[in-house]
Order: structure tokens, then sequence, then C-alpha cells
């Protein structure tokens, strides 16, 4: 999957495309209209992700709503400066 504005670029599109074939790997792309909505490029993801049947157990996701700038988030469940 493909997404946010670089996914709106019809230039970086065509080379991610002749990249993929090359690696016979089949990219997905949103429609150009949603590509600079962060909201819709988070949702269009997830769609994807569901179609492809991976997802994640949202029990064992911790959520949100604002995370401190600078920090990240391991696998290991710790925050990181």
């Amino acid at each position: 999957v493909v997404c946010g504005g670089v996914a709106s670029n019809m230039a970086v599109r065509d080379r991610l495309s002749a990249l993929a074939a090359a690696h016979e790997v089949t990219p997905l792309y949103p429609p150009v209209r949603l590509c600079t909505d962060n909201g819709v490029m988070v949702a269009w993801s997830a769609i994807e992700r569901l179609r492809l049947g991976v997802s994640d157990d949202p029990s064992e996701l911790e959520v949100r709503a604002r995370w401190p700038l600078g920090q990240s988030y391991k696998a290991t469940g710790s925050e990181t400066s």
C-alpha cells in the first residue's frame, strides 16, 4: 500500500509500479483525490490490510489520542525519546 501525499505523485507511482513489477509485487494505490487526507490514508491502509487478511489483535494495541513528538513505540512496549 502506497499512501499519503507521495501516493498522489504520478511520477512516483509510475516508478514504484515499474519496480514492483520487476519484483512481481502488486502495489496498491488509493484514489489520488484521497491522498492528501491523513485520516483517510490511515483508514485506507487498514482496509487494504484487512482485504489481504492481515490484521492486528486490537487487545494488544496501545491507543493514545496524543503521542508526544520525539517518542517511538517499540515492539517491546517501551517508549523511548
